[in-house]
């Protein structure tokens, strides 16, 4: 069966928030895990969304970008944060607040007894959203440590973009590191992940250039702070995952940022189409 890969919604069981700027727009669904339903570029949706997913909460979202917190990727590895789901438990909750801006939105998420049995913290995490005067959209990502100790966090986010799944083959990595990824097609397009490290690291002038099939020209601009790109997809699905992370698995135990009592990091990534 062919899937359905429009992002429109049609559901009374969530409210959907949607910000328009001049041709582009962005919808946002605060209580299923704050997730970016819909992200429109030049009127062009660059997003996919798999509506059964977002619909059923027994199961995580597959499509739009969910947001991953306080870690991206699986805890492998027995430590005092094993109760954690994978990619953490933003993506799945209720609780954000939501308010929009002149030009996008904010959605924030406080730490409560519920998260603090998973996670010993407290903190206050904001997503911002806005789009720019050149029709790009930037999503940061902004953590307070509001407790009296160091806090360690391994954040990113999810994005899945739409193309067809018999094209994937056929999608162009232009920015260094892309070779592997396009090398390993096949590993990536069929549930594994390819890891690579941020080309910002070495190279401050590196975006990711990725040109998709049927799409167009996407660049995708992430600060250095997300150390690392993993590139994801299912067979026979239309979609790939092209996912900023601050570390690769495991990195909220083995090599975390560390933030201090009462200080804030954040982090960006920025969408443009060509």
């Amino acid at each position: 069966m062919k899937e359905n890969t429009s992002p429109e919604i049609n559901s009374d069981s969530f409210k959907i928030e949607t910000i328009k700027f001049n041709n582009n727009e962005v919808s946002v669904c605060p209580e299923r895990g704050g997730i970016i339903t819909s992200l429109k570029l030049n009127n062009n949706e660059i997003l996919y969304l798999d509506e059964s997913t977002f619909k059923d909460t027994s199961v995580s979202v597959k499509g739009g970008i969910p947001i991953l917190f306080p870690q991206a990727g699986p805890i492998t590895i027995e430590s005092q944060f094993s109760d954690l789901k994978q990619h953490g438990f933003a993506r799945n909750s209720n609780e954000w607040i939501f308010t929009k801006t002149e030009n996008g939105f904010i959605e924030t998420l406080k730490s409560n007894p519920e998260t603090l049995k998973k996670y010993p913290y407290k903190f206050e995490f904001s997503i911002i959203g806005k789009f720019e005067e050149d029709n790009s959209f930037t999503l940061t990502q902004k953590v307070k440590n509001e407790g009296d100790k160091e806090m360690p966090i391994s954040i990113g986010i999810h994005p899945y973009f739409k193309v067809p799944s018999n094209e994937k083959e056929n999608i162009d990595f232009n920015f260094p590191g892309g070779e592997i990824i396009k090398n390993e097609t096949e590993k990536w397009s069929n549930d594994g992940t390819t890891s690579i490290n941020n080309p910002k690291i070495a190279d401050q002038s590196a975006n990711l250039e990725v040109n998709i099939p049927s799409l167009g020209t996407l660049i995708i601009v992430p600060c250095v702070e997300y150390q690392k790109i993993w590139v994801w997809s299912m067979s026979d699905k239309n979609f790939i995952c092209i996912e900023p992370v601050m570390r690769d698995v495991n990195g909220l135990i083995e090599n975390p940022e560390k933030i201090q009592p009462q200080n804030t990091f954040s982090a960006s990534v920025n969408f443009k189409l060509k």
